[in-house]
């Protein structure tokens, strides 16, 4: 992330083709592997294409999932050229934050285990506890120095925290 962030925000490069070069290179080196591989892990991938094209539900589900996943790289590449890669991971864990919460919800509306994920303790206040570090780092990540104590904006020099423009000063 950290390296696309500096390669978008140092070159002309548009960031929606640095991700299709990704998706590109992804593919290219991840079909071979998984050729190659797949039957030692028990997979056969002649099983696996009948199975997908089985059924018109499960190619529209794959073709959905596939232009789900290209829309919200869009989204993402974008928000590392606007701001920054720490927000772009801030917003990617927030989503898991929020399918989290989304399946208590569920569970508690419905009580089915199978949609849902009920509270657990101690892992939920773990999983809470996690979330509220992160957003308590971020906030302070993007602070005005102004606002902090004196001893916070030398430590926060001194690890290279603080961003104008995609530069770390120190």
């Amino acid at each position: 992330d950290m390296a696309e962030e500096i390669f978008i925000q140092e070159s002309d490069f548009p960031p929606t083709l640095l991700l299709e070069t990704e998706g590109c290179f992804g593919l290219l080196f991840g079909l071979p592997f998984y050729f190659t591989f797949a039957s030692h892990f028990g997979e056969s991938p002649q099983e696996t294409w009948v199975q997908i094209t089985s059924s018109t539900f499960n190619i529209c589900y794959m073709i959905s999932l596939t232009c789900l996943f290209t829309i919200t790289g869009i989204f993402n590449i974008a928000a590392t050229n606007v701001t920054s890669s720490m927000t772009r991971n801030v917003w990617k864990n927030f989503r898991t934050v929020l399918v989290w919460g989304l399946g208590l919800i569920i569970y508690y509306a419905t009580g089915n285990v199978e949609l849902g994920e009920e509270w657990r303790i101690p892992n939920s206040f773990f999983v809470l506890f996690g979330f509220l570090v992160m957003l308590c780092g971020a906030s302070l990540y993007y602070r005005n120095d102004d606002d902090l104590p004196a001893w916070f904006v030398k430590v926060k020099g001194y690890f290279g925290c603080g961003r104008i423009r995609g530069y770390f000063i120190s």
